[in-house]
C-alpha cells in the first residue's frame, strides 16, 4: 500500500513541477519567438526588422535596429539626416558592429 501511496506522490510533484517549470519558461520562449528576423532577409537591411520587434525590445535596453546587437550606455548608432520632399529624416547607417565606413 505504501508503494502505491509513493508512486501517486511521486507522479503528482513531477506533474506540478513540470507545470510550474512551463510557465516559468513560457514568457522566455515567446519574447526569443518575437525577436527572428525572418528567414531568407539579410541581416543589414532595414525592411528586415518588423515594426512590431522593435516595440518588443524591453523597457532600458539598446539594440541596433539594423543587426538586433545589444547596445550598452555609451555606444553610439551611425546616423545621417536626409531631405526628402521637404522632410528632414533620419538614416540610421547602423552600430559599430554592422556599420562598414566606404
Amino acid at each position: 500500500m505504501s508503494i502505491v501511496l509513493y508512486s501517486a506522490g511521486l507522479i503528482a510533484g513531477m506533474s506540478v513541477f513540470l507545470y510550474i517549470y512551463s510557465l516559468v519558461n513560457r514568457p522566455k520562449e515567446k519574447a526569443a519567438k518575437s525577436n527572428r528576423i525572418p528567414a531568407g532577409k539579410s541581416s543589414g537591411s532595414g525592411s528586415a526588422v518588423k515594426k512590431h520587434a522593435i516595440a518588443t525590445i524591453p523597457p532600458g535596453e539598446r539594440m541596433c535596429p539594423l543587426c538586433r546587437s545589444k547596445l550598452s550606455k555609451n555606444e553610439p548608432l551611425y546616423a545621417s539626416r536626409v531631405e526628402e520632399k521637404g522632410d528632414g529624416r533620419i538614416l540610421i547607417l547602423g552600430c559599430r558592429y554592422c556599420y562598414k565606413d566606404d
